[in-house]
């Protein structure tokens, strides 16, 4: 689609926004930036109030009262998007975050200018928990002021409204200033207020820091706050003598302040042209490791003193990011310096603030002692996924929220590049399908699902579209337009490969309607030609689910790219157009093959894996007879991550009903001989939630053994200790979980006797098996003495990836009481971080003890919940639908009705709730048709009665 808005280009990110153009014209109103080499205005604006900042729960105008005049309909805040009749140009704007001790408010200013692009009476600007003290506005070239009438703040879109006594003319530059006070403990978004105790002085220290993605910048100062209002910023900080400042762009000069000497104030350089939510600054005394790339461009890594030494592997991944992303995009990093800090408090897993990326510690500091091979991983794919935000999302920008999926697909996608050029021996590019394109698939196969763009109309919307359609679908999709197109061409940004196929007529398919579809393919000798013909339909959990094609603008079809490999190495590939259910392809007599044929290698997301045996398919098109028979014989030979496909795509659909559950069963068979990560990885989620379906009921036994059958004889080859492996190392983890989940003696008996000796004789775990050592260790033979032991070790913590397996292994205790403590503390903040509550509480609801203590005290306290988190936050939105992921009774499916009909309002967690509901329904649909299915496979096939 065209853009909506003015596009600013300069001839150093041409090329970036042309491979955008081009090879994803679905983008709509993308805004590129231009870099300014104005000089730093430095000067400092005098406050013109005094007044301390309130708590920030309510606005006040000049005049302290709030105005409540209805306005009529032509009004222009009644609008949900500001116009663009009136645009910034630069912020000038100081802060003086007031954080020390037990204070917690900040005051500012500002002068924002303004161009004036249609002739206007009238000035909005955001506004939320703020308190304005002083408001004025005046002509640039003359400082001639304006009068105005009493300004006053709308509240149901955030606006502070200033309604001139005079129509201000198109062409006019104005000056607005503004001072206000705000709270820094309301929450921790927008400026907030964060504490941490140094662990080798022992003190509490406090920091003030930023995030406001998407729609929090107005928290922290008035702006345009909406993406497309690109402006260049200056900021200053004020602060005490001992502390650093941090922002976007470097640091200028400090001086001590002209308004309290006591004080000092930071300024920094003009920024380039950015949106509101990529601001940010930090006050702190954090210390930082520092490297730079071999282009020029100095990285510094941010922590807390006692933990700076755990950024060393961050800072190495960023490098790498950094040099390979400015070879790919072939665009030069545009800013002097990359900063990475990571901050005790944060609400979301990192955010990609331009020149200065902010981090929850977990996804930044890593200790090779402490942390294990999932949590590096976990680093790497961040950082990577961060650094590639500072030229797709930053440089070039979404028009407006719908189109988020493009910031956030295109950043989950480069990260597995990223990671994979700093770590190669970790094939994360192979990774990517058990890691994002099968969770997904999942997902977006339930009827409560949503397509990747959606119309967002205010701000519980737009916190709503962080989810993992918009990550991970968009990211799939994207991966499958770059093996459309090749990689060389991808990112050179060709739009047409070889005149094959339209890229916007094709991905208008994948990101405007929702789902994926399902893939019937047959093989036809038809006069010494081989035939192939392949039809589509909507793929569904529930194979039995109605629905209304008219729904969707392409009634439920899609473009489809399907590759295929055969077992002689012939490789190709045919088109599966949308206007049709099915193609017919033909192909010359040397196309016949005698052994298998794999469709959809690599599982991309366009549709479901299929081997097929001369004329007879394995899977993917719902045929009954002896299916699959043949894979043990090619299983070894197959390329992992399309035996994982395989797998993965055989459990989904027979849990949709598609295909009886011998399919997959069948597949396992083989699993007892595999030695590889990623179809384990695949196999552990698919017999995961069948084990948790089966958990309840009395079929359990006959399961637990058949699994035992396959995965025991793995671990015992592999054993428990790590080698240098970093994939067998994952393995090894998942087949512990296995073994040890289906109770298995051997199994618990280990756990727990690594449990002991490490609280009784300090000998130290491995930290890839930690946490399972510590959950099994406490589920087993913890007493309330080993849980204190946990508390204590877990408030005295070094290393924050550690102290998350300490929460993990305690939240699985048996013991109902201590689950029933664990839940009181996280209502205490200097207990259990507000960051970290929602992981507790999810953790204590997977201990099948603890699922339905954390369901009754999330309805018992939901008011409480409310006040605290509000309906905005999204964590707050997918908390019940964590808890009741597994329900699969009509009972608790009543109960879960009755809570959102109690609490309609469900903010953004409005799609989560309808998720969870449409899979409780699944899920006791497939206890109704699937568990006879697996228990008779299990008695006839392998007698396990």
């Amino acid at each position: 689609m065209a853009s909506k808005t003015k596009t600013y280009v300069n001839k150093r990110v041409l090329y970036a926004c042309v491979f955008l153009m081009l090879a994803l014209p679905v983008l709509v109103g993308i805004l590129a930036w231009h870099i300014t080499k104005n000089d730093c205005d430095a000067k400092l604006k005098n406050y013109q109030s005094s007044s301390a900042a309130n708590t920030g729960d309510e606005m006040t105008t000049q005049s302290s009262e709030v105005t409540t005049r209805t306005p009529s309909p032509d009004e222009p805040w009644l609008n949900l998007r500001l116009s663009r009749d009136l645009l910034p140009i630069h912020y000038d704007l100081t802060l003086y975050p007031n954080f020390y001790g037990n204070n917690g408010v900040f005051e500012g200013n500002e002068t924002v200018e303004l161009e004036v692009k249609v002739a206007t009476r009238f000035v909005l600007i955001h506004i939320n928990f703020l308190n304005i003290s002083h408001t004025s506005l005046r002509f640039k070239d003359n400082s001639q002021s304006i009068s105005f009438k009493t300004p006053w703040f709308y509240e149901e879109n955030q606006y502070w409204v200033i309604e001139c006594d005079q129509t201000i003319v198109g062409g006019s530059v104005l000056l607005l200033d503004l001072s206000f006070t705000g709270s820094l403990t309301r929450a921790i978004v927008g400026f907030y207020k964060s504490t941490y105790v140094n662990s080798i002085t022992k003190e509490e220290s406090h920091l003030a820091t930023s995030k406001f993605q998407p729609v929090d910048a107005r928290r922290a100062f008035p702006c345009f706050d909406e993406p497309n209002f690109k402006a260049n910023y200056t900021i200053h900080l004020v602060h005490r003598q001992g502390y650093v400042a941090l922002s976007n762009m470097p640091e200028v000069t400090t001086e001590p302040w002209e308004h309290d000497s006591s004080l000092h104030i930071t300024h920094f350089e003009r920024s380039v042209e950015m949106s509101a939510y990529l601001v940010c600054f930090a006050v702190c005394d954090f210390t930082y490791l520092s490297d730079t790339t071999k282009y020029g461009t100095p990285i510094r890594t941010y922590a807390t003193p006692d933990r700076v030494n755990q950024t060393a592997f961050a800072l190495k991944v960023a490098k790498d990011s950094m040099e390979l992303f400015e070879e790919y995009f072939n665009v030069k990093y545009p800013l002097p310096k990359q900063d990475m800090i990571a901050i005790p408090d944060f609400v979301s897993g990192a955010m990609e603030h331009w020149g200065l990326i902010s981090y929850r510690e977990t996804n930044m500091l890593y200790d090779e002692n402490e942390a294990s091979p999932a949590n590096k991983q976990r680093v790497a794919v961040v950082v990577a996924h961060e650094i590639a935000h500072m030229w797709f999302g930053n440089m070039v920008t979404m028009d407006w929220w719908d189109d988020l999926w493009l910031n956030e697909g295109f950043a989950s996608f480069v990260e597995y590049i990223g990671a994979n050029h700093s770590e190669p021996s970790w094939d994360m590019l192979e990774q990517f399908v058990t890691e994002d394109v099968q969770p997904i698939m999942v997902t977006d196969a339930g009827i409560a699902s949503h397509p990747i763009i959606v119309q967002v109309d205010n701000p519980n919307q737009i916190n709503e579209v962080f989810d993992s359609i918009t990550y991970s679908k968009g990211a799939s999709i994207i991966r499958m337009l770059e093996d459309m197109m090749g990689r060389e061409k991808f990112f050179e940004g060709i739009g047409v490969n070889g005149g094959l196929f339209n890229v916007k007529s094709v991905m208008d398919t994948w990101t405007l309607q929702m789902g994926l579809p399902y893939i019937n393919i047959t093989l036809e000798s038809q006069g010494g030609q081989t035939v192939i013909s392949a039809t589509q339909k909507r793929f569904l959990a529930d194979s039995t689910t109605e629905y209304d094609a008219n729904d969707s603008p392409f009634s439920y079809q899609w473009y489809i790219y399907l590759n295929y490999l055969t077992s002689s190495s012939l490789t190709g590939s045919v088109w599966l157009n949308q206007t049709q259910t099915e193609e017919k392809d033909e192909r010359k007599p040397n196309f016949t093959f005698e052994g298998w044929l794999l469709w959809q290698r690599q599982n991309f997301v366009a549709s479901e894996p299929v081997i097929q045996f001369r004329n007879k398919a394995c899977i993917g098109n719902g045929y009954m007879h002896h299916l699959c028979f043949q894979f043990n014989m090619v299983a070894m030979v197959m390329a992992n991550v399309d035996k994982a496909g395989l797998i993965d795509d055989a459990f989904n659909l027979a849990r949709g009903g598609y295909i009886n559950y011998e399919v997959p069963l069948k597949l396992t068979l083989y699993l007892d001989q595999e030695n590889a990560h990623l179809p384990w990885e695949s196999t552990y989620t698919a017999l995961n939630y069948i084990s948790k379906m089966l958990g309840t009921g009395k079929s359990f036994g006959q399961w637990r053994d058949y699994i035992l059958t396959k995965c025991k004889p793995v671990l015992e080859r592999l054993g428990w200790e790590d080698s240098s492996d970093h994939l067998q190392n994952l393995m090894r983890a998942n087949l512990i979980s296995l073994t040890c989940g289906m109770a298995d003696k051997d199994c618990l008996e280990n756990a727990t006797s690594r449990f002991r000796n490490w609280l009784d004789n300090d000998l130290s775990v491995s930290p890839n098996i930690r946490s399972l050592v510590y959950r099994y260790g406490m589920q087993s033979d913890g007493s309330a003495e080993d849980w204190d032991n946990l508390w204590n070790k877990y408030l005295t913590g070094t290393v924050p990836q550690e102290q998350i397996k300490l929460l993990y292994g305690m939240a699985h205790t048996r013991t109902v009481w201590l689950l029933v403590r664990f839940l009181e503390y996280t209502k205490n903040e200097s207990l259990v971080r507000s960051q970290d509550f929602f992981t507790v509480v999810t953790y204590i609801a997977r201990n099948p003890v603890g699922n339905s203590l954390a369901w009754d005290w999330v309805r018992t306290n939901y008011d409480y919940l409310v006040q605290r988190f509000t309906t905005y936050s999204r964590s707050f939105g997918r908390l019940v639908p964590n808890i009741i992921s597994d329900f699969n009774t009509q009972f608790q499916l009543k109960e879960v009705e009755e809570l959102f009909q109690k609490y309609p309002d469900a903010g953004a967690g409005r799609n989560a709730r309808n998720m969870a509901l449409d899979s409780i329904r699944r899920n006791i649909k497939w206890k109704q048709n699937s568990e006879d299915q697996i228990i008779n496979w299990l008695c006839n096939t392998v007698n396990i009665c």
